[in-house]
């Protein structure tokens, strides 16, 4: 289902959702924000959480018992699945096999796992999978979405998607996929509409001509606009029996919906509108205790707020256990809300959400350390954003998502330089030894001498000589892989091997790619007796070492000395 904001989308999702259309059905529902690209697999964590009842306060032991029971339950074959679930919903699932995976099998096995439980609860119910705005969708639901359409001709399973008209997917071609446009509503509709928000009466026509004029059909702006009109008292009356209480000259419809939604937001009493704003900063769903660390009000004011919120339809209750949580009614009203707030205002709050948050997790599972992230940079709270946004990139980089682990690395090298000489230049280090290391991996080679010595200054400063061993392996792979230029291929044997002296004992991967490297430079300079001395270290190492080895090291070296 396609369409522009406010044509409906969510409401037809909604209304079939909760119809007797679905009786008999496992409806499972999901969505996804404009903050979360960068969250792997969000809207399906929903998802999990719905299908297995995980709360946010169930701590690690309750999630696997959970989830454990009900997958079991469905198929004991689907015991291998319960590590890669239990990886999503945050949980560790302490089994050995999955602990050494490699990131990209990691990955499949998550693809796998998710897309084997649907199918297989399909066998028992027919499935109905509601995933909606797409056009925020992170990149891994993008590809379970991808491997999920495959299947879906001998599946009961029914996908259904909506989405904003810039995003783009490949699925036209299939024979099972049909596409909705939804379009604002024809004339004739759109008069209905506000027959029955405002009346039938003959003196309402010409103000009914000037709102299906400027509003063109779309139905959440026409809601908007009536709205607009109650509250500022050109209409007054009740629902459907409006009356016009001010001459038509003196009416302004703003020209668009976004328009609309911030002069109410203005109109709104500061307190109240203040608390909107919070709540725009927390996101699209709003824990009522998260909302009480922030609003900097006292809990009876909290309430009476909320419910004005609600009176005037801003925002509504999704979830009343195991604690009180609010939606928005609307994307729409969650973005003007957040954008009316000042600079200022904005980053106090979003600071204030991120030390709520970190105060939650000693009650609540884990929160997602991408979020965490969020709040952190926009809060500008450097020093914890230098942290998560360097933990973010680990995930990524552990899951293969090597892209989005160099957009996160070169985030968290960016918070620390704003911190000037506050920083911590270990993390520091550490997060450029990662950029090199999965910026080899997506081919993005361009700067890398640059970046070498950029980042040998800074572990000579710290007079770190294992790191400075693994800073070295990374600038002689970079002189090496370049081609064979004797001058830089003697740089690069020189720099190998004081990298495999310097590197710790213990630290085998380091001495093996330095082995490695070392015998790259020796073929190409046509010293073919010492490449296989350095090539059978190396190897020797490198078996040793087992698992856990870089990509971005291991496989262009390999396919170079192949």
């Amino acid at each position: 289902m396609v369409g522009e904001p406010g044509v409906g989308k969510s409401r037809l999702y909604w209304e079939f959702s909760r119809s007797h259309l679905t009786d008999g059905w496992l409806v499972l529902e999901s969505a996804s924000v404009s903050y979360g690209k960068a969250t792997p697999y969000l809207p399906v964590i929903d998802l999990l959480r719905m299908y297995f009842k995980v709360e946010e306060r169930d701590e690690p032991r309750v999630v696997r018992e959970k989830v454990t029971g009900k997958l079991l339950t469905l198929d004991e074959t689907l015991r291998d699945a319960l590590p890669a679930l239990l990886a999503l919903l945050g949980t560790p699932a302490g089994d050995r096999q999955w602990d050494a995976l490699g990131a990209a099998e990691r990955r499949q096995r998550i693809l796998d796992a998710i897309k084997r439980f649907v199918l297989r609860e399909s066998r028992v119910q027919p499935v109905a999978l509601l995933f909606e705005d797409l056009h925020w969708i992170d990149s891994e639901t993008q590809a379970l979405l991808d491997s999920l359409v495959e299947s879906l001709p001998t599946a009961r399973v029914l996908l259904l998607v909506n989405y904003r008209p810039e995003y783009q997917h490949g699925w036209g071609g299939k024979t099972y996929y049909t596409q909705l446009r939804i379009d604002p509503l024809a004339a004739e509709s759109a008069a209905a509409l506000l027959d029955a928000l405002l009346g039938a009466g003959r003196p309402l026509e010409p103000l009914k001509r000037l709102l299906l004029d400027r509003t063109e059909g779309n139905p959440f702006f026409l809601e908007e606009s009536v709205r607009t009109l109650v509250e500022t008292g050109v209409v007054a009356g009740e629902r459907g029996s409006f009356r016009l209480a001010k001459g038509l000259d003196t009416i302004q419809v703003p020209a668009t919906v976004q328009a609309v939604l911030a002069a109410r937001i203005d109109r709104l009493p500061p307190s109240i509108k203040h608390l909107l704003q919070s709540a725009a900063v927390i996101g699209k769903t709003v824990a009522l205790t998260l909302l009480e660390t922030v609003a900097e009000t006292t809990a009876l004011e909290l309430r009476r707020g909320l419910a004005q919120l609600q009176a005037a339809e801003f925002l509504y209750e999704t979830s009343l256990f195991p604690e009180l949580e609010y939606t928005f009614k609307h994307a729409l009203t969650l973005e003007v809300a957040y954008q009316s707030l000042l600079r200022e205002r904005r980053r106090l709050v979003h600071a204030g959400v991120l030390t709520a948050l970190e105060s939650r997790e000693r009650g609540h599972a884990p929160e997602s350390v991408e979020v965490l992230a969020h709040h952190a940079v926009r809060g500008e709270v450097w020093t914890s954003a230098a942290t998560y946004l360097y933990r973010a990139g680990a995930k990524a980089q552990a899951e293969a998502r090597y892209g989005t682990a160099v957009t996160f690395y070169e985030a968290s090298v960016d918070a620390l330089q704003r911190l000037g000489d506050a920083a911590d230049h270990n993390l520091e280090l550490d997060a450029y030894l990662e950029l090199w290391s999965t910026r080899i991996s997506t081919g993005q080679v361009d700067g890398l001498g640059a970046l070498g010595d950029k980042v040998e200054v800074l572990a000579r400063s710290l007079d770190d000589g294992p790191r400075l061993a693994r800073v070295q392996v990374r600038q002689a792979q970079a002189i090496a892989l370049a081609g064979a230029i004797p001058g830089t291929l003697h740089r690069a044997l020189e720099r190998a091997r004081e990298a495999a002296t310097r590197a710790d004992a213990g630290d085998l991967r380091t001495r093996s790619y330095a082995r490695f490297i070392a015998a790259i430079a020796c073929r190409d300079m046509g010293r073919f007796e010492e490449a296989v001395e350095e090539f059978d270290i190396g190897v020797e190492l490198f078996a040793t070492a087992g698992e856990g080895h870089e990509p971005g090291l291991v496989y262009p070296i390999f396919v170079s000395l192949c």
